[in-house]
């Protein structure tokens, strides 16, 4: 508890009378002291930004190319994430001691006895992996220095995944509908029975990884998840600050600038937030328990989906046996 003056007791004395009165008195201006520190701690001088943000005692060599190539891998894996989801709730038969557990596939192929659903079925993940997908682009990729201290607390960061599909469900199932109603209808009424051919000469390893995905409902959801992404910007911030803070007050304690900062092993916008904090002596905010233990967990959680994915997505796909784990 933060000490009072002397006057500032007497004052309570004054205010709440004896005893029990004195002692709520005490307690209510205590609160009211460290209320003023935390105000004046959260709105202290937030130290300039520049445009360019030097590591290492410069700029980093082929910034652009790293940020695509970063890009690239962080769509991916968000993809994969819902890949996994999907596959994992919709196709697994999860069975133990001979005795099923869980096994959705039957009835989520028969939902609806529509001509439809066997297509829109699939066009719901594929829509959901292009929001997920742009979703980790835009948290991983996006310009922090507009609202470097914008944070969520533990509720938002366990509830981003029900803050996800319930946000992206309109665009989701607007997406769904046009492309299976509303798209061939207007192309029937105004091209009528063109054909658009497009041929575009590709490195076979691009065309082999861009053949793996359905570009219609993705692009559907990377237009989902630029909606999202204004409800989910904090989140990722949070999660992204809450990181480099950790690396932040170790190197301040230790001196010694980690490997993944002086070599391009993270992406540019992380390595020179961290270097930022770091030249301008950045006090990392303290974080509750709830925070420390929901946001290495949520992380962890959201790594061994994408890699799991993958694994569905490049190997089961092709080679395994569905409803099968692995």
């Amino acid at each position: 508890m933060p000490r009072l003056s002397a006057s500032e007791k007497s004052a309570l004395w004054r205010e709440g009378g004896r005893h029990g009165q004195a002692r709520r008195g005490t307690a209510r201006l205590a609160r009211g002291v460290r209320r003023r520190q935390q105000v004046s701690a959260v709105t202290a001088p937030v130290p300039s930004i520049p445009r360019h943000i030097k590591v290492n005692g410069h700029r980093i060599h082929l910034r652009l190319v790293q940020q695509l190539i970063w890009s690239a891998a962080a769509a991916t894996a968000g993809a994969y994430v819902i890949s996994a989801l999907y596959y994992l709730i919709t196709q697994v038969h999860w069975t133990t001691g001979g005795h099923t557990v869980l096994f959705l596939k039957p009835r989520w192929d028969g939902l609806l006895k529509t001509a439809w659903w066997p297509v829109a079925r699939h066009d719901i993940r594929d829509v959901y992996e292009g929001a997920l997908a742009t979703l980790f682009v835009k948290s991983l990729m996006a310009n922090w220095k507009s609202a470097p201290s914008a944070k969520v607390g533990a509720f938002r960061l366990a509830t981003a995944p029900l803050l996800i599909v319930v946000a992206a469900l309109p665009v989701v199932v607007a997406g769904i509908w046009v492309i299976n109603f509303g798209g061939p209808w207007l192309w029937h009424h105004t091209l009528h029975h063109r054909v658009l051919h497009l041929s575009v000469a590709l490195p076979s390893w691009l065309a082999a990884y861009l053949s793996t995905w359905n570009w219609q409902p993705v692009l559907i959801g990377v237009i989902a998840g630029l909606v999202v992404h204004r409800l989910y910007r904090p989140i990722g911030n949070t999660v992204q600050l809450f990181f480099i803070e950790i690396v932040v007050t170790r190197t301040q304690a230790s001196g010694t600038i980690p490997a993944w900062v002086r070599h391009p092993l993270t992406p540019p916008v992380i390595r020179e937030r961290f270097s930022w904090m770091l030249d301008n002596d950045v006090q990392a905010e303290k974080h509750g328990a709830w925070i420390k233990v929901a946001t290495p967990v949520m992380t962890s959680i959201l790594v061994v989906l994408a890699l799991y994915g993958g694994f569905v997505r490049l190997w089961i796909a092709k080679h395994g046996v569905p409803g099968h784990l692995f």
